[in-house]
């Protein structure tokens, strides 16, 4: 389990790296990262950044419209006022108004949205705190963001090219093209295809920059992307995600669910010294939020009332199909789901430092899943 899923600091997860994981997850929640006094917030919506009238600043954007000459200082005054006396949106109101047209007003608010956003790739340091949560009502949901086309737009835009460099390997290190199912998805530029065709002939990293157009930098530009959104890692045998095939066995399988369950049995018995019985419901409630999200015959889980632990029915787990790679790693996910959706009941229902205690102490508790 990754200790820094719920919190940390982007020291140990670049911001790239997180939302990966995020998506990957497909969570919804909330995200707030601070750093240096100034603050973002992004919310998540089954992995894809949402942007929602609460997750924009109406003051940023009415100044990037002047800024960029579409609008008069006057006329954002009175627009800004028109939607004070209507109780509407400073974004509603320009199209009421007649001053952009509803695409013209979409394309601007989410180009602005994500520039806004763009300066968390630069940034090493930063604590971020994610807050699992429903998701939106679609009404109050204005656009979506497809989170690996996001995290490569914005490393695009990247500056701090020591970032950059301290993620890569060693320029001795060869990597290999990965092909996710998601990837045909992807809107590639023209010269990130260049770098990715090139890859897959010249796999050796230093062989790689000295050969390609781009120059260096650029090129680990692109590698880097390449890196975060999966579309390119390590050979097997170097890739610590990667999991060999003999822990996809019947044996392997069990000593993963047992280490697991050991960590539900701690949770529980934690949160019941503090509350009593009433441990129980909550920690069903965080089951049944897991639960919602996932089809047959995964929804056969039951939380144990004796000790905290999780019994998958009417079939035993070791008779999932997990003998390949992809659904082994989904099953991985879907555990670390669990987990984060009890410690988030252990923080809403005693707060920030048993929950510290909680995901400290899990650290020490069976194999990391």
């Amino acid at each position: 389990m990754d200790e820094n899923f719920w919190s940390g600091n982007l020291a140990a997860a670049p911001v790239a790296q997180l939302l990966f994981r995020f998506w990957e997850r497909k969570t919804s929640g909330r995200l707030r990262i601070q750093a240096g006094g100034a603050e973002k917030k992004l919310r998540l919506l089954k992995g894809d950044l949402a942007l929602a009238e609460d997750f924009c600043s109406e003051t940023g954007f009415a100044q990037r419209l002047i800024h960029n000459e579409i609008l008069t200082g006057p006329q954002v005054e009175e627009t800004a006022n028109y939607a004070r006396v209507n109780k509407i949106s400073f974004f509603r109101a320009l199209i009421e108004r007649g001053l952009l047209s509803p695409s013209r007003a979409w394309e601007m608010l989410t180009d602005f949205w994500q520039e806004d956003l763009a300066p968390l790739f630069d940034w090493r340091q930063g604590d971020y705190v994610f807050e699992a949560g429903s998701n939106l009502p679609e009404a109050e949901v204005l656009a979506v963001a497809f989170t690996p086309e996001f995290i490569i737009r914005g490393i695009r835009g990247m500056k701090n090219f020591g970032l950059i460099e301290s993620s890569l390997p060693a320029g001795g290190d060869s990597l290999r093209v990965l092909s996710p199912s998601y990837a045909d998805t992807l809107k590639l530029d023209p010269h990130e295809r260049y770098i990715l065709g090139l890859l897959q002939h010249t796999p050796r990293l230093q062989d790689l920059y000295a050969q390609s157009q781009l120059g260096k930098q650029e090129t680990q530009r692109v590698i880097f992307a390449f890196l975060q959104v999966g579309l390119a890692g390590l050979p097997q045998q170097k890739n610590n995600k990667a999991k060999p095939l003999p822990e996809f066995s019947s044996a392997g399988l069990e000593k993963i669910w047992s280490d697991f369950n050991d960590k539900c049995s701690y949770i529980f018995k934690y949160i019941s010294k503090e509350i009593g019985p009433v441990a129980l419901n909550v920690l069903e409630k965080a089951l049944d939020e897991v639960r919602a999200k996932l089809g047959p015959p995964l929804q056969g889980l039951e939380l144990r009332g004796g000790d905290g632990r999780i019994e998958f029915k009417p079939f035993p787990v070791v008779s999932l199909n997990l003998y390949n790679e992809e659904n082994f790693r989904n099953f991985l996910l879907f555990l670390n789901e669990i987990l984060m959706a009890e410690v988030l009941a252990v923080k809403k229902t005693l707060g920030n430092a048993h929950e510290a205690a909680v995901v400290k102490n899990l650290e020490r508790i069976g194999e990391p899943t």
